[in-house]
């Protein structure tokens, strides 16, 4: 009983207390609990996060108790939830208001990172290389606003913005490519700027080391200067 318990006050209890103050996307939420669970990624567990809240204010919301009806706002405007939506229609009787904000902390960046593997892609098949890696680069003030949103709830188990930019980016890039990443030494350094789109190459130098075997006379060993 105590683990259950845990498990409501880390995740689910903070979680909707999130999400009635800011909207969220399913990355953003996912990514304040993203050490809990392996082989998940945030934007999936974001999103079950939302259901199983989603299904708690249904049940609620059965009750005729109207704090289960508010769940639902919360989580159908401030969560971007369809199943919510749904719902919240069917028990309303009132069409959806259409159009949602933007998540808090990303700025709704992460729907774009098809478009920004694409260009990725697209500039990297200029060059010969066998891996890459992808550095980010972030705004100053987003990077301190998601600071200050992990004080503010005591985050614990979570994941910094510009991390999971990178790792989501170069698994994009590297189904797409078929090269590896290479956090060590890599080939070609990937810089990206999620909120401004901007993208640009560092190629890293390449060194080559040699011996060669004097085998006859008449051959001289200083530097001959060309003219």
């Amino acid at each position: 009983m105590r683990k259950v318990n845990t498990f409501r006050e880390e995740v689910l209890s903070k979680a909707l207390k999130m999400l009635k103050k800011y909207p969220l996307c399913n990355h953003c939420l996912g990514r304040q609990f993203a050490m809990l669970g392996h082989g998940v990624e945030n934007a999936e567990r974001g999103a079950a996060i939302k259901l199983v809240l989603t299904l708690n204010a249904h049940a609620v919301a059965l009750e005729k108790k109207r704090e289960g009806v508010k769940l639902l706002k919360t989580l159908a405007f401030n969560g971007f939830s369809k199943n919510a939506e749904k719902i919240l229609q069917k028990i309303t009787k009132k069409p959806g208001k259409g159009k949602h904000g933007k998540c808090y902390l990303c700025e709704n960046a992460f729907q774009k990172i098809h478009t920004y593997v694409e260009k990725a892609v697209e500039t990297l098949n200029l060059y010969e290389y066998r891996s890459f890696v992808v550095g980010v680069e972030l705004p100053v003030e987003i990077e301190e606003r998601e600071d200050e949103f992990k004080a503010e709830f005591q985050v614990k188990h979570g994941e910094n913005l510009r991390n999971e930019f990178g790792r989501v980016i170069g698994k994009k890039i590297s189904e797409i490519a078929g090269k590896p990443v290479n956090h060590k030494t890599p080939d070609i350094v990937v810089l990206l700027n999620p909120f401004t789109g901007q993208l640009r190459l560092q190629i890293n130098p390449l060194y080559i080391s040699g011996r060669y075997r004097k085998l006859a006379r008449g051959i001289p060993q200083a530097k001959w200067i060309c003219t």
